[in-house]
């Protein structure tokens, strides 16, 4: 059966995707994901690997289903999609104690480094913007021990996962401090091109039953509100 051949797979991303102490895809977008799935007499396991590798596979196809994928105009064409599941802001963080003022992107442009997640959605929005000085790792929380460090200015995080992050770093939510705001993305399951459309329709399906019904609302607070 068709829905039985997707490779489903998502990234350590919390509170939205990450693996739980008994080795299990965890978090907002999984919760949501098992729901569909179990509706739908899915009985495939989720796969938590780096961001790169879900990407790269995507891309490539035939069979993949990756969660939790910002819908931006770059990506528009690369995939199918079903969502959204939520949206998030993203924003320029520093550390609680910087006095650096970010207004605009053009102020952006002049910090020294900016800490970037390789291959993510604001990491190619800032490229196509033409920006010089950003420096990517493949690890959000590197990002914050960088930051921490004093070894980047500024990195580019989530107003839904820099919590998280910053707890899995070490640290407090308050250490940090968001100067700008530059963009709002909604965040979906992404399918490869190849994918039938009846798959990517059920899933639309079973989401739109969560929405109205009000599980999504339910999982999205369980996880937000942490």
């Amino acid at each position: 059966k068709k829905l039985d051949n997707l490779v489903i797979a998502t990234e350590d991303y919390p509170p939205i995707s990450f693996k739980n102490k008994n080795n299990k895809a965890d978090g907002l977008a999984s919760e949501v994901a098992y729901k569909i799935m179990k509706n739908l007499n899915m009985k495939q396991s989720i796969h938590v690997w780096p961001w790169a590798r879900d990407y790269t596979l995507l891309k490539k196809g035939p069979n993949y289903l990756v969660f939790s994928v910002s819908r931006t105009p770059e990506r528009e064409k690369l995939f199918q999609w079903v969502g959204p599941i939520y949206s998030m802001k993203t924003g320029f963080y520093v550390k609680k104690s910087s006095n650096l003022k970010i207004d605009n992107l053009d102020d952006a442009k002049k910090i020294k480094k900016i800490g970037t997640y390789f291959e993510s959605f604001d990491e190619q929005f800032l490229k196509k913007e033409h920006f010089k000085n950003l420096e990517s790792t493949k690890s959000n929380i590197l990002n914050i021990k960088k930051l921490m460090g004093n070894r980047f200015d500024v990195i580019t995080a989530t107003n839904v996962t820099i919590g998280a992050m910053m707890k899995k770093a070490g640290y407090s939510i308050s250490d940090v401090k968001n100067l700008y705001n530059f963009m709002n993305v909604g965040v979906y399951f992404a399918f490869s091109k190849e994918v039938s459309k009846d798959v990517v329709d059920a899933w639309q399906k079973e989401l739109d039953k969560m929405n109205q019904n009000g599980s999504l609302a339910k999982i999205k607070n369980k996880w937000l509100m942490k």
